[in-house]
């Protein structure tokens, strides 16, 4: 990723922790880089740039936006630091335009924008020292424990398998995003900080 700002789209508090508590750890059973599993928020990533201000930031997001419905198509591994291991997103009309408000803002701006891989929730960053072989057996732990694919053909959704057996577990096939994060990322990913939050209203999303 580009040293930079960047927005994410993320749950509501009560799924945030939800999903954050089923989020691999680092392996105790395999050594693995001290880069690999850090502990990550959930989220869609709107938007990035090395060039904008936080202001400009700012200017681009909807003065007014819903809370916006994610939902989980299937389970993948990537070739990426930052696309480990991700469940891709269904484009949604209401995840679209948003993310697509928000490009255009920061292309007049001058920001050059980027969202690689739109729409997106990483659920574990690998090192590439640690390879693909670390991140299909992640995928595969996942698979084992917390992720549920849908087996009917034509149907591409997942569902994360949350909390433990003494609380009960809630499935979750979809978030509800419900704030909008400005993060500096730079440096690990231990040391990204989140500089701002917007709340979702029961406004209207630009036409």
């Amino acid at each position: 990723a580009t040293p930079g700002l960047s927005l994410w789209l993320v749950p509501n508090p009560a799924q945030l922790q939800l999903i954050q508590k089923v989020l691999p750890k680092q392996p105790e059973t395999r050594p693995v880089s001290a880069a690999s599993y850090p502990e990550i928020t959930p989220h869609i990533t709107l938007a990035s740039s090395g060039k904008a201000t936080q202001d400009a930031i700012l200017r681009a997001i909807p003065s007014t936006f819903r809370p916006i419905p994610v939902e989980f198509q299937k389970l993948e591994v990537g070739d990426h630091y930052f696309r480990s291991v991700f469940i891709s997103v269904k484009k949604t009309t209401e995840l679209v335009a948003l993310h697509e408000h928000i490009m255009a803002a920061l292309d007049r701006e001058g920001a050059s924008p980027s969202a690689p891989a739109f729409p997106h929730m990483s659920i574990s960053y690998i090192a590439d020292e640690d390879g693909v072989a670390e991140r299909k057996k992640a995928a595969d732990e996942l698979r084992a424990t917390t992720v549920v694919e849908s087996p009917e053909t034509g149907l591409e959704s997942v569902v994360l398998r949350c909390g433990n057996s003494e609380e009960g577990c809630v499935y979750l096939a979809s978030f509800e995003g419900t704030e909008v994060w400005i993060v500096r990322c730079e440096g690990p990913v231990q040391d990204w900080q989140v500089l701002h939050k917007i709340i979702a209203t029961s406004g209207t999303l630009p036409s």
